[in-house]
């Protein structure tokens, strides 16, 4: 059935209507470049361009109505994506490309009584299941990458028993990409910023603070314990710490210009498809992206002095207060789900090794976001006034630089004497500030560009914080 032309064609109708696939409403050639089948499951890997995609569809009778979107009909057969039903992990390991490899449990002691879908907003595929080895997500991956950073960094911490992620029982390959990983549900009180949005409420109430700045310092404990485990002992050179080269600074300096540039190109040429307010608002943020030039030089001056100070290494890369959630146990409480990198970079630049200290300054952004969300909500404001009050007289920031200093000093006791900071670990964290600066700049330059090619509206979060950056550079050495 696959290879005849009517279900070619009907794949190709499917695919563009896909929620993960990147070429909505564009042709592109798409080639069926292997097909494996049970009696169940189809199989597909599929190529566009120079990207290779995985599709396992299930053969089944009809569609159930809220996977409407995730499957079609062709005469009398449907298809639905695979990892939504009870089967798939027993037809998959049939496959004779397919292998599972166990990290914690063997795929014949699983048994999934029940399945639907986590979200069906993800442009990967992520299912729930009801097991006999207890509730399991199975994130599966649509775009195959020939290095999946994912899988190889929750392989790691897997191995170095890292508590702060969903236990991974194992992971499914076809032929030489990681399909999936199968690992625990983690059910939450909401994802990490949940109990520090609580706090900055009580905190522009005037009430008296819960949580004060524990789960702050718990974070850097966390992120701490995540840098050991990924950067120590390793024979892996994917992993463990590397002194930075002129080729590396050179590069994050360009990454940060480029990422200013366009996102000034972007927010121009979107311009004239705004009106009235929005367009005002968009041009106010648009001239306010041009006082942070300033910034962006001074940030690229401080990257040249002092970048050579840090050592390189194994990064979250993406690490933010929304890639984790909040299981309020005391003990765990925060648990990372989320290890798949920025997605607005190239491969070079989601392989590259970047200073640890990149992972910080990227949650120190996350709470700049939690603030804007917090404003919003106490005071009724939309993004763009939110955003005004917290440029002239910021309500949040004393709450926000308390929990910003408990994390980053709680961080630096975890990771002091691991030898993965700097050349020299002492002058590193006695000028601390001088060496976070660039890169809470050059995080910020990324979420300018990213909000300018997804949510332009947004642009105000970001310019917010280039202009608050130095600030950063009056905290006293330690």
């Amino acid at each position: 059935m696959v290879h005849e032309q009517t279900f070619t064609e009907a794949l190709k109708d499917y695919l563009a209507k896909a929620r993960w696939w990147p070429w909505k409403g564009s042709p592109v050639e798409v080639e069926i470049a292997s097909v494996e089948e049970t009696k169940k499951l189809v199989f597909l890997l599929i190529k566009a361009g120079e990207l290779l995609f995985q599709l396992p569809l299930m053969r089944v009778n009809s569609i159930p109505g809220e996977l409407a979107n995730r499957g079609f009909c062709l005469k009398s057969e449907c298809y639905i994506e695979a990892e939504y039903t009870t089967d798939y992990l027993l037809e998959f390991v049939k496959l004779r490309n397919s292998k599972y490899v166990n990290l914690q449990t063997s795929i014949d002691d699983i048994k999934v009584l029940k399945s639907q879908p986590l979200t069906l907003e993800s442009t990967n595929t992520i299912a729930s299941y009801e097991s006999t080895v207890g509730a399991l997500v199975l994130k599966s991956y649509r775009l195959l990458p020939d290095i999946n950073i994912e899988a190889k960094m929750l392989e790691r911490l897997t191995k170095r028993k890292y508590k702060y992620i969903p236990q991974v029982h194992g992971l499914l390959y076809y032929d030489k990409y990681v399909s999936g990983i199968l690992m625990n549900y983690i059910k939450g009180i909401g994802d990490g910023g949940a109990p520090f949005f609580t706090s900055l409420q009580e905190h522009l109430e005037g009430r008296k603070e819960s949580h004060e700045i524990g789960l702050a310092s718990k974070i850097g404990v966390i992120i701490g314990e995540m840098h050991i485990a990924l950067n120590t002992g390793s024979v892996d050179d994917f992993f463990g710490v590397e002194t930075v080269s002129d080729k590396d600074v050179s590069m994050w300096i360009t990454r940060m210009e480029r990422m200013y540039s366009e996102g000034l190109g972007r927010i121009d040429n979107l311009l004239t498809s705004f009106e009235n307010a929005e367009r005002e608002e968009l041009e106010y943020w648009r001239n306010m992206a041009e006082q942070a030039e300033t910034t962006v030089h001074d940030a690229i001056a401080y990257m040249e002095k002092y970048g050579y100070n840090l050592y390189k290494a194994r990064t979250h890369q993406d690490l933010h207060l929304a890639q984790m959630i909040y299981v309020g146990d005391g003990k765990i409480d925060f648990v990372i789900t989320d290890f798949e990198g920025e997605p607005g970079r190239n491969r070079e630049e989601r392989l590259a090794k970047e200073p640890l200290l990149r992972d910080i300054a990227s949650m120190i952004r996350s709470y700049h976001y939690l603030s804007h969300a917090s404003l919003m909500n106490k005071f009724n404001l939309s993004r763009h006034r939110a955003s005004i009050l917290m440029m002239k007289n910021d309500p949040t920031f004393n709450w926000r630089i308390r929990h910003v200093i408990a994390m980053t000093y709680s961080y630096l006791a975890t990771v002091h004497k691991s030898s993965i900071l700097g050349v020299d670990e002492n002058m590193v964290i006695r000028r601390l500030w001088l060496h976070l600066y660039q890169w809470i700049v050059e995080r910020a330059l990324y979420e300018f560009f990213y909000e300018s090619l997804y949510r332009p509206l947004w642009i105000s979060i970001p310019i917010t914080g280039l202009l608050e950056a130095r600030k950063y550079l009056l905290f006293p050495d330690l």
